[in-house]
């Protein structure tokens, strides 16, 4: 197949969330297709990782959309119908540059990776090339959890005004042939609330090189917390658990230590710190942040989508406790080894039985690894995507 991948963000580094996925996607489609891939830049700092993707063999051009631009695009956005994450990546030249492709190309495919990408689907000039829409998470179901914790009244208002923009924006997905989520949990909202058709899944998978069970005798009482700490439901979790879980583990286990790893980490983050709290920010090797902790948790009380926390951890055999927001986007078959709690004594009840004996953890290696394994390999789920673009492209 011939693809057009058009991307808000440059794919590399795969570190985590929505580069991770579409670097594995393009990874794994350039062995057996034609890829040709579109996306953003905002500095000339950010142009040696297109080189570097160069240099491994994707066909990738980046366009300039410089901070300011996206300023003013928001500007304008709050005197239209688009909703400024959206108007943010408003260009002229990638809307320009996409219609010459598809006019003197002959494509099979164009992916849109995002919402905010959306917004070029018109760019598209040969009508008969197959649409997809990769949404990942259903925003507006992000917005409307996100919104409950605000309580800057100037800030709700704002939001809620992007929410109700967002809601009627995302029914640009009946345009595409296909639109594609990666949670079960997202699919149902979209089709019932939105009434968006055609959706698939298309799930996150895990890099089973990198995260690949090896027998390690774990640190005592040794808890983690995985996430990007600049993105506001992983920083909303590390304080929850901080304040209102932490305490009720401590009174039990009073060696217990909580260890936040992850990059971003502002000083109202850092101050966290204590000699039973420690935030370790970026680390190379996280595989091995996983294997040397006893439990892994996943306290996110909003969001939406399929948190690669949870993943990574079950995969390695490290314990989750995690909320129902955290794991309802596992498929069905994996929840059964995630331990679920939503109150603080309940999530702090789960951790401690985990600290305190190794039955879930063997239950985890003996069953659960190699479901998981064959479940979310970014082989597998690369594979079934392309199978299902091919069968789409044949109807056509």
């Amino acid at each position: 197949m011939k693809i057009l991948i058009v991307t808000s963000k440059i794919p590399y580094p795969p570190h985590r969330g929505d580069r991770l996925k579409i670097y594995n996607i393009c990874r794994l489609l350039l062995k057996n297709n034609n890829i040709k891939i579109l996306t953003f830049y905002r500095n000339e700092a950010e142009l040696k990782d297109v080189e570097i993707l160069k240099q491994n063999g994707f066909d990738i051009e980046a366009i300039s959309l410089a901070f300011y631009k996206s300023v003013l695009n928001l500007n304008k956005a709050a005197y239209s119908s688009m909703p400024m994450q959206v108007s943010a990546f408003y260009s002229k030249q990638m809307h320009k540059k996409i219609s010459e492709l598809t006019a003197k190309e002959n494509y099979d495919v164009v992916y849109f990776h995002l919402l905010v990408i959306a917004q070029y689907l018109d760019a598209v000039k040969n009508k008969n090339i197959l649409k997809v829409l990769d949404f990942t998470d259903a925003i507006s179901l992000y917005f409307k959890r996100y919104i409950k914790f605000i309580s800057n009244p100037l800030k709700k208002i704002i939001f809620k005004v992007e929410l109700n923009k967002t809601i009627k924006y995302e029914k640009i997905a009946n345009k595409f042939d296909t639109v594609f989520v990666c949670s079960d949990a997202d699919r149902k909202y979209l089709m019932q609330a939105q009434n968006i058709k055609n959706i698939q899944l298309l799930l996150n998978g895990v890099d089973l090189e990198t995260f690949s069970y090896v027998k390690t005798e774990p640190e005592e009482d040794r808890i983690i917390f995985v996430g990007n700490m600049e993105y506001f439901p992983n920083v909303d979790a590390v304080f929850y658990f901080s304040n209102e879980i932490f305490p009720l583990i401590k009174k039990k286990r009073p060696s217990a230590k909580f260890y936040i790893v992850g990059k971003g980490a502002s000083k109202r983050v850092l101050d966290l710190q204590s000699d039973s709290i420690i935030v370790k920010g970026f680390v190379d090797k996280l595989q091995e942040e996983y294997l040397i902790s006893k439990v892994n948790v996943a306290p996110i009380r909003l969001g939406a989508g399929f948190p690669n926390k949870i993943i990574e951890a079950l995969v390695l055999g490290v314990p989750t406790v995690a909320s129902k927001t955290s794991f309802e986007g596992l498929p069905d078959e994996l929840k059964e080894f995630v331990l679920p709690a939503d109150s603080p004594e309940d999530f702090a009840d789960k951790v401690i039985n985990v600290l305190q004996n190794d039955k879930f953890k063997i239950k985890l290696i003996e069953q659960g690894i190699n479901r998981i394994r064959e479940t979310l390999s970014w082989e597998n789920i690369v594979n079934g995507f392309e199978n299902y673009l091919k069968t789409q492209i044949a109807k056509n």
